[in-house]
């Protein structure tokens, strides 16, 4: 429980305000086709927007949006966010269409309802080393559908649809995967650790 404490305060004391992003993006808010690069930063806490393109060493935290809906525009949620070139995306809440993230960007995914998720990942010496981090309770890959289903940390769920370009890695494989144990589990983890340490 204590570890659980440490990481959560960790990430609320790291969170700056919103005077240190480039673009603030909240309730009832449109910011339609936007593209980020050298340093240049956004958070996101509602409405909606049509592209979000993170070029070089851009990133954006999006922890909510209004409901997406296609047919609609300004519609709310974002049709489509591009990670690349050492740009880094957070996506903790709110809905989108497709995720993208191309060689050289990173993206961490803990939250909200993502419909698609397309990665192009560059093979280097023959190693994959994943660049997506996925933040959940359990997870199934449905190798025939390549469809992802499972729950965030907090209990939601996600279903997500795989997309694999052709001459890339699959996308399943460029996606590193952290289980997060209850908070209840965390607790006995730590009681076991105190008990091992009483024995010896």
């Amino acid at each position: 429980m204590k570890l659980f404490i440490t990481i959560l305060l960790m990430c609320v004391l790291t969170i700056p305000s919103f005077a240190d992003y480039t673009y603030v993006i909240t309730d009832g808010m449109d910011f339609g086709g936007r593209n980020l690069g050298s340093g240049q930063s956004l958070l996101m806490t509602g409405g909606g927007g049509h592209t979000l393109d993170l070029g070089y060493d851009s990133f954006a935290i999006i922890q909510g949006t209004a409901p997406y809906n296609q047919d609609v525009y300004p519609s709310g949620g974002i049709e489509r966010i591009s990670v690349a070139g050492y740009a880094h995306l957070d996506f903790l809440g709110g809905e989108v269409y497709e995720i993208g993230v191309g060689s050289y960007g990173t993206a961490t995914l803990s939250g909200g309802a993502i419909q698609r998720l397309r990665t192009t990942q560059v093979v280097v010496y023959g190693q994959i080393e994943p660049y997506v981090t996925l933040y959940h309770k359990g997870y199934e890959h449905d190798e025939l559908t390549n469809m992802l289903i499972g729950f965030w940390a907090d209990g939601s769920p996600f279903a997500i649809q795989l997309v694999d370009v052709p001459n890339y890695t699959p996308t399943i494989d460029n996606i590193n995967f952290v289980y997060i144990p209850e908070p209840a589990t965390l607790l006995l983890l730590g009681l076991g650790g105190l008990l091992i340490r009483r024995k010896k």
